[in-house]
């Protein structure tokens, strides 16, 4: 294949050669890639023209290898590959850097499109692959712009890394909420893990947690009436969701009737063990339903976290409930249910 040059908005993507050896060693000074990528450090003109050499080689055999340059002045901003599966022809993976005083920009975010566009469109890929040092938000937020979603964690020899992938068929929009730190907020844990995902709502909001604190499991604790109260809610809200207002209310009014009924019998036994059949019946009703609850609580969490305040601290009200910081958003469910 004969190289050649894609132009974006505000860069263009041109062939690599020998003449950006230069260009390519100056960009890799910063020690930060040997932290996020398999880059070594230091990286020395040798290394950029042993590197170099094989570009031809990469182009003949399908794959392509470009410099990321500005489109107003030509500098020198990256690099950005899409590399042919050997097993696999119309699979592609894509890898990529920006030099680190160009971060923020918005320039992997548009080399990754254009690369996308590329490989779907020129090549006729159906999937692109995208992996990366696990923490490496950079990369990930340039992906996940673009509309790639994570599939896993690959171990290898010395680090682990996030695996991805997009389909020709795909949108091209982020396919979920941004999972990393941002505005004070903490990275958003795996939502295959629904526990992890309250304990880390607990721990940011300073909320009790006695499996964390190694204490012993009760039900004798003044939280316990607003915990059933929360869940009484929701039980209303999804027979409303279901069945109507009327429903709605009824629920309401008995579970209250209930409720005021308490004769303080808390069996701990029993309590777990109905918990633990709630949570189950709710994940076999959503798959009945074609619901992926990982999806709904990835939403759910990245919405929960964004009531932080931009510096991090959490804002209470008089009774403890926690107050929306500026950056809050509501969870986008139907994003989650692929309905947008």
């Amino acid at each position: 294949m004969e190289p050649f040059d894609v132009h974006g908005q505000n860069i263009v993507l041109v062939p690599l050669s020998a003449n950006d050896a230069a260009d390519l060693t100056d960009a890799l000074q910063d020690p930060i890639f040997h932290e996020t990528t398999s880059i070594p450090y230091p990286y020395t003109l040798s290394m950029a023209e042993e590197n170099l050499a094989k570009v031809p080689s990469k182009w003949e055999q399908g794959s392509a290898d470009w410099a990321i340059r500005s489109a107003h002045d030509g500098r020198f901003l990256g690099r950005i590959e899409l590399i042919r599966n050997t097993h696999f022809s119309d699979r592609y993976e894509v890898s990529y850097f920006v030099r680190h005083d160009e971060w923020g920009e918005g320039i992997a975010t548009e080399a990754v499109s254009l690369a996308l566009d590329t490989a779907f469109e020129k090549f006729g890929a159906s999937r692109v692959e995208w992996a990366a040092y696990v923490g490496n938000w950079g990369s990930w937020k340039a992906a996940w712009k673009n509309g790639f979603r994570k599939e896993g964690i690959a171990r290898l020899p010395g680090y682990e890394a996030w695996v991805g992938g997009i389909l020709a068929t795909d949108p091209r929009t982020p396919a979920g909420p941004w999972d990393g730190p941002s505005a004070g907020a903490p990275e958003v844990l795996d939502s295959s893990r629904p526990q992890a995902l309250v304990q880390q709502f607990h721990t940011t909001y300073f909320m009790p947690d006695r499996i964390r604190d190694h204490q012993e499991p009760t039900l004798d604790y003044e939280r316990l009436h607003m915990r059933v109260s929360l869940i009484r809610e929701e039980f209303a809200e999804l027979l409303g969701a279901l069945y109507g207002k009327e429903a709605r209310a009824i629920v309401e009014e008995a579970t209250q009737r209930a409720t005021e009924a308490d004769d303080g019998t808390r069996d701990i036994i029993e309590t777990a063990d109905a918990l633990g059949d709630l949570v189950y019946v709710i994940y076999g009703m959503a798959l009945e339903s074609g619901i992926d609850l990982n999806r709904v609580l990835a939403e759910i969490q990245a919405s929960n976290l964004s009531k932080l305040m931009p510096d991090g601290s959490v804002k209470l009200r008089e009774d403890g409930k926690v107050l929306k910081g500026p950056n809050f958003f509501t969870p986008n469910i139907a994003r989650a249910l692929g309905q947008e």
